[in-house]
């Protein structure tokens, strides 16, 4: 560019050297044209175009230091016109050029989209993967501890929307009207805190008594009695938050406290393996009147040994 710049210089000074008369207005517009177009930013895009503009220009030139003016006049309009035209199709390959450049970088975009989508959606898939394992370990997990504890001697197993409950009886763990557990005992809950550890199920340890004895007196038993199940099994593996204790004393009997037998049923110590956290729990009743309650007739009962 630099270098036809120079060259035009140079013909413009030989034309002033070498004609006595000043370059017609023609070739004045030719020049600025061809200048104009040369110097457009979209010039390399119309290379071949823009020389033969030049070449225009130069004959006009070569007719004006020959003194033609007329022919220089008419070589210099050709040129003038072939310079704008150059500006016209460059101003319109840059437009094509741009566009073109939009487009790719739109389609790079769409690409970019593409491929991040398709990383979410394996990220969600791999996720959903590793759910879904989770799940299946925990099920196994749960099934492989229920299957355990069922086989526990002396702990019976039931299924309700609780969850699964595992009932021991109270005299199997306590001597009558104690909290302590007996050597025996701590050999079962043993037994069972080594089946539940790995279960990921939260526990409740709810404690129950028999009819005899106050309300008041039995909800304390029934409380001390699912701590003290509570506190051995967290000290034998299973973790201090997942388990619970909650005392119900004689108010949810699964039997007829009018007889042994049904006593001894009513004093139990249940464990809950909750089939969602809290569904254990059991609102306690309100209490009545114990002579309601319990069937008796009024006047106030006498002393009752604790259960």
């Amino acid at each position: 560019m630099k270098r036809t710049l120079v060259a035009l210089v140079t013909m413009t000074t030989l034309a002033a050297g070498c004609a006595s008369t000043r370059p017609p207005n023609q070739l004045l517009d030719a020049r600025v044209a061809y200048q104009q177009a040369m110097m457009s930013p979209a010039a390399p895009l119309v290379t071949a175009d823009l020389f033969e503009a030049r070449r225009a220009l130069d004959a006009a030139e070569r007719a004006f230091q020959r003194g033609d003016v007329e022919e220089a006049k008419n070589l210099a309009y050709i040129a003038h016109r072939k310079s704008i035209a150059v500006q016209a199709k460059a101003e319109t390959a840059r437009a094509v050029e741009s566009k073109r450049v939009a487009i790719a970088e739109f389609q790079q975009f769409r690409e970019a989209q593409a491929a991040l989508t398709r990383e979410e959606l394996e990220r969600a898939k791999g996720a959903l993967t590793i759910a879904q394992q989770e799940a299946e370990a925990q099920r196994q997990a749960r099934q492989a501890a229920e299957e355990k504890v069922i086989r526990i001697e002396g702990v019976q197993a039931q299924r309700s929307d609780k969850g699964l409950i595992l009932t021991i009886s109270g005299s199997v763990l306590f001597a009558s009207g104690k909290n302590e557990l007996l050597p025996a005992a701590k050999e079962r809950l043993k037994e069972v805190a080594e089946a539940l550890k790995d279960d990921p199920r939260s526990l409740l340890v709810v404690g129950h008594t028999d009819a005899q004895g106050s309300d008041e007196a039995n909800e304390k038993l029934s409380e001390a009695r699912a701590d003290a199940v509570r506190t051995y099994l967290v000290t034998e593996g299973i973790a201090d938050e997942r388990i619970r204790s909650e005392g119900m004393g004689e108010s949810q009997p699964v039997a007829d406290n009018a007889t042994s037998e049904g006593r001894a049923n009513n004093r139990r110590v249940e464990i809950i393996l909750e089939a969602s956290p809290g569904s254990g729990h059991t609102e306690t009743p309100k209490r009545e009147d114990d002579a309601k309650k319990k069937g008796k007739g009024e006047g106030k009962p006498g002393p009752r040994p604790r259960r």
